[in-house]
């Protein structure tokens, strides 16, 4: 198995030692906790948006896609879930004021590195699958850092912000867990 394909295979797991270290060595900086949860309220509204014009097909274990979705954040980056994934990733990491500043840019640089490994497989994969139209959009879009001008997509949201929520259920219940664990480290700790 390629590193690639390992690394997609377990994106859902490699948070779990950043929240274990950020727990440990949590410290209550209020400023940062600020910041920290002002990065993960970005990146899970990007992540209800992204999800909102992508449906459900951003949520399996397989690469690739049914269709080419060009449309709300993915008119701006080609790949909105994983920006948004390393804002709440930087987020927490900053919010639970561990190891500062080391643990922040730690995850960034870590994430950056996975999902550049995840990006890479997702991109081939695509490309066999879209051909010239998904040329032609790397051409217009880029990869992470997204444009501040929007690009003409096709499609209108193939879900609504409740059916995005539903489908977004399992990343909101990890995430109010990890921030009751660091309340409960601040708390009791």
């Amino acid at each position: 198995m390629k590193l690639a394909d390992l690394m997609f295979r377990i994106r859902g797991f490699t948070p779990i030692p950043l929240v274990i270290i950020a727990l440990i060595w949590a410290q209550i900086r209020p400023a940062y906790m600020v910041i920290g949860l002002a990065l993960v309220f970005s990146g899970e509204l990007l992540r209800l948006d992204s999800i909102r014009h992508a449906g459900g097909s951003t949520r399996t274990r397989n690469v690739g896609a049914p269709a080419l979705i060009t449309s709300g954040p993915f008119a701006r980056v080609r790949n909105p879930l994983y920006l948004a994934n390393m804002l709440i990733y930087a987020g927490f990491a900053l919010a639970a004021g561990a190891l500062f500043p080391y643990l922040p840019i730690i995850a960034v640089l870590y994430f950056a590195f996975q999902y550049g490994m995840i990006i890479s497989l997702e991109e081939r994969t695509l490309r066999r699958i879209f051909n010239q139209q998904y040329s032609d959009y790397c051409q217009r879009v880029p990869r992470l850092i997204p444009k501040l001008t929007r690009t003409s997509g096709s499609g209108a949201p193939n879900l609504s912000i409740r059916e995005a929520l539903v489908q977004e259920k399992s990343t909101l219940m990890g995430l109010t867990t990890v921030w009751l664990l660091l309340a409960v480290r601040f708390i009791f700790f």
